[in-house]
């Protein structure tokens, strides 16, 4: 399996490890290259992360920061993922750090939207994911019609259609996500942990987070918090 686990009591310690965990690897990165490509996902549950990150020492003038996925609305809602990345992570020491949203006008179509997005693209060298009560990452979601097409085409990033979930949104692929160096993926709750547990037995569509789970291609650090 390409999953490592790490389980906290409390999501303060959690996140704090995690941060931690983040910044290490970006210094293994940047001994090599002369830059770093984080990509971030949005929703309510990366806010403690990303403002314990902000604080945390690093050479962020050299990391570039993306989106793993963005709900298609303008970058100043409140649902926007961009705009959750400025207000809590794009401060503190962290304000150096360059981020690109994966638009700048969401009222094109949506195929210039994905083609723009597909254009400018630049592969992530870590990602750090979230994974919802149904088992989806990113935008991965297992109920929308785009699924398959997200779980094996080899594009970049992908239009989805949740039909669950507000908003029809841009998501990287799961070719994508395999892509990366390294993948972290932070969950809390009892209830999420047993939707992962479901999703670690093997491969499931039910579960998106099961194909990064059981990937051949890529290792993710899993950090749980009671």
């Amino acid at each position: 399996m390409a999953f490592k686990m790490h389980e906290f009591s409390d999501l303060e310690s959690c996140n704090k490890a995690l941060v931690e965990a983040v910044v290490l690897s970006i210094d293994q990165i940047l001994s090599d290259k002369q830059s770093v490509n984080l990509a971030f996902s949005g929703g309510k549950s990366p806010v403690l992360f990303l403002e314990m990150l902000s604080k945390k020492a690093c050479t962020w003038d050299k990391c570039n920061i993306s989106l793993v996925d963005e709900r298609i609305v303008e970058l100043d809602h409140e649902d926007s993922n961009a705009r959750l990345i400025k207000m809590h992570f794009l401060k503190n020491l962290a304000q150096k750090a360059h981020f690109k949203p994966f638009f700048k006008d969401c009222k094109l179509s949506l195929e210039d939207l994905v083609k723009n997005a597909n254009k400018f693209y630049n592969q992530p060298d870590i990602a750090i994911l979230g994974m919802g009560g149904d088992g989806h990452t990113a935008s991965l979601f297992p109920e929308a019609n785009e699924i398959n097409f997200a779980l094996t085409t080899q594009k970049n990033i992908i239009s989805v259609t949740p039909k669950n979930a507000p908003y029809k949104r841009l998501s990287m692929s799961l070719s994508a996500l395999e892509n990366c160096n390294e993948l972290f993926l932070s969950i809390a709750t009892r209830e999420k942990q047993l939707v992962f547990n479901e999703a670690a037995k093997d491969l499931n569509p039910k579960f998106p987070i099961s194909y990064i789970l059981h990937s051949k291609k890529v290792m993710c650090n899993v950090y749980f918090s009671k």
